[in-house]
């Protein structure tokens, strides 16, 4: 028989709530003081055990069999250490619950383990036949420690045979019963077959691990039809120590330790038992509502279980039970969390308007990579970081770290740091989320920039060179000076380190962009705001930061308007066409004027530094956006050389027509 002693750690949980009949779930042989019989009951409804039956009293040898309790003869073996006896009258064992048979008198089971028995053979037993000593003498120990059988039975006092509830075997085959052939019973397991259970030693006991297992379950002498002489002992029972104690619970863990509605909870906790454990179980209360969870066991005494999100803020209560194989369960201190509303993403305009309750804190905080490292600096990382609320930062490292490229959209995990001034992540791990995302750029006028309140940012300004200085001497980059419309300038710089112009040699690398990049001409460049002695530069780095700024096609310098010739009805949602052109270095007007000479609608009042030739339409609509009357308009071109003063005019009529049903 391959009976063994499991540690706590390979112990297969109790499962026997499929049965549907009364089970033996522990029995003490020895010593002789401490005999007893757990009986438990799987079933959903309560048992009246007033016509069952608990023998020992077989003896096959002068053929007293405890299934001839009918007949009235040779039921019980009649020996002073045997017994077959009756459990009291109207006695009840409630649906899932169990009681102890102590085979002794209620003082020896008191003196072994401290605590009284259910019931005991000697005191609250009763004869199986009124008027007949069939307990045995009261002084002698009753089961037998080398071989015996035990068993539970039902008769209803009336019928010629009983029924089979629950049996045991152990030691041999000595004492096995077969009523195969016998008038009125099925058959029974050859006895030479069945399966027996071992001996203990003295601290220890038997204990049921699971169900009856492959036991017959049809055709046969049990209440419910079982064979209960098939059941594989050495596959349902145990070995375990005699003297149980409660699982003990403790390093019950909830992690995060301050949960969102949003975040799925992780519980642990550390459950041991000497016997092993049947279940170890979470239970929630949560908005009124009570949740048992059943925990998984990992790595040795760890046990675990993932609850929620819940979707709600509120107090949690929890607590850990655990219930070992013996029945004896224990349950933790009652703990709380409190479930909040997750915190609004932090954006990096909040860090920077908040930057000195945030220095020296760890964060978290995602963005677009807008320049990498090794752009700008090329001994340590200064790359910059950029999200959808329009403001951007610097990423720090001691070291040059080019693991994260421009488009990079990262999760960053930084210290807040303000360095001479300026605001920094020194980051301590960045994960790319996604390559190539969309890259947030703040469009700016030359005004606004030199305002200095996008420092770090990636911009992107328009104008005309004015002027250009290039690299040379201790000066590595070249120089722009850039106005736009406003007649504001600042720098366009262009460090060597970059490679959009001229190399770490000094050496002229591009020469497309150089030709682009010459006084008078006009250009759109991106790149990070930074500023030089008070005055602000933006920083390209890369060679596509910097275009020619188009508006329509390049004018020939002459200030002209055409107005498609002929009426149109805005309140059937049409437009008319307009084209225009106007010289370099000029302010330019395009308004429409009623007929008396007031102002209608601006279509455009810009400075531009470049000829161009634009096209566009109106939709007849005055400056507060609303539908001008019918009847003759001027379309009015002002154009006002900057640089000489002189004015040049056109003008054209345009017709609004009727609408009519």
């Amino acid at each position: 028989m391959n009976f063994f002693k499991m540690p706590l750690w390979l112990s297969p949980l109790v499962l026997i709530a499929e049965l549907d009949h009364l089970v033996f779930s522990e029995l003490a042989i020895t010593p002789s003081n401490a005999e007893y019989v757990k009986i438990t009951n799987p079933t959903d409804s309560d048992i009246d055990l007033s016509n069952y039956y608990l023998t020992d009293g077989t003896d096959i040898g002068n053929g007293e069999f405890y299934y001839q309790l009918p007949s009235g003869t040779d039921y019980w073996s009649g020996s002073s250490s045997d017994f077959i006896c009756r459990f009291p009258s109207g006695y009840t064992i409630s649906a899932g619950s169990f009681i102890i048979v102590s085979l002794r008198d209620s003082s020896k089971y008191a003196s072994e383990f401290g605590e009284n028995a259910d019931l005991t053979l000697n005191d609250d037993m009763l004869d199986a036949v009124d008027g007949e000593n069939t307990k045995g003498n009261s002084a002698a120990p009753k089961l037998g420690n080398a071989n015996e059988t035990l068993i539970i039975f039902y008769w209803d006092g009336s019928s010629t045979t009983v029924k089979d509830v629950d049996y045991l075997l152990w030691g041999d085959n000595s004492f096995a019963i077969d009523k195969t052939g016998i008038d009125g019973y099925q058959s029974d397991t050859p006895a030479a077959s069945q399966a027996f259970l071992p001996i203990h030693n003295t601290d220890e006991k038997l204990v049921r691990i699971s169900e009856e297992g492959n036991e017959i379950q049809s055709g046969s002498n049990g209440i419910t039809g079982h064979d209960e002489t098939s059941e594989p002992f050495n596959e349902t029972w145990g070995v375990y120590a005699l003297v149980s104690s409660k699982p003990e619970i403790s390093a019950v863990t909830v992690s995060p330790e301050s949960p969102t509605s949003e975040d799925i909870l992780n519980f642990t906790a550390t459950v041991t038992d000497d016997e092993g454990l049947t279940s170890v179980q979470l239970i929630t209360i949560f908005q009124s509502d009570t949740t048992t969870h059943t925990m998984v066991q990992g790595a040795s005494d760890q046990f675990s279980v993932n609850v929620g999100p819940f979707g709600l803020t509120g107090s949690l209560v929890y607590s850990v039970t655990a219930v070992d194989i013996t029945g004896l369960s224990e349950s933790s201190n009652l703990f709380v969390v409190s479930i909040n509303l997750p915190p609004e993403d932090l954006s990096i305009a909040d860090l920077l308007n908040n930057l000195s309750d945030y220095v020296g804190e760890q964060i978290e905080i995602d963005g677009v990579v807008t320049v990498s490292a090794g752009k700008l600096r090329t001994t340590f990382t200064e790359a910059f970081l950029q999200d959808e609320s329009e403001r951007g930062i610097i990423l720090y490292n001691s070291a040059l770290d080019t693991s994260f490229h421009r488009g990079d959209s990262v999760l960053v995990v930084a210290e807040v740091d303000e360095y001479d001034g300026k605001p920094e992540l020194i980051y301590s791990s960045i994960t790319v989320l996604k390559e190539n995302a969309h890259i947030p750029v703040v469009d700016l006028s030359i005004s606004e920039f030199n305002s200095l309140a996008y420092m770090y940012t990636f911009v992107k300004l328009w104008g005309k060179i004015i002027a250009r200085s290039d690299p040379s001497g201790t000066n590595a980059g070249a120089n722009l000076s850039l106005q736009d419309a406003s007649g504001d300038v600042t720098t366009v710089r262009i460090w060597n380190s970059t490679n959009i112009l001229y190399n770490d040699n000094f050496e002229l690398i591009n020469l497309e962009l150089d030709s682009l990049l010459q006084v008078g001409e006009l250009i759109q460049v991106a790149g990070i705001a930074g500023e030089y002695s008070g005055v602000g530069q933006i920083q390209p780095a890369y060679p596509d930061d910097i275009q020619e700024k188009l508006e329509g096609q390049t004018g020939d310098f002459s200030a002209e308007l055409t107005v498609a010739p002929f009426p149109f009805v805005p309140q059937l949602g049409e437009v008319i066409a307009y084209s225009y052109s106007f010289p370099a270095n000029a302010r330019i007007k395009l308004r429409v004027f009623d007929m008396a000479g007031r102002l209608t609608s601006t279509l455009y009042d810009e400075y531009r530094g470049i000829s161009f030739y634009k096209e566009d339409t109106w939709d007849g609509r005055d400056n507060l956006y609303r539908l001008v009357a019918p009847g003759t308009y001027l379309i009015h071109l002002d154009v006002t050389d900057a640089i000489t003063g002189k004015h040049y005019q056109d003008m054209a009529p345009v017709v609004i027509g009727v609408y009519r049903d």
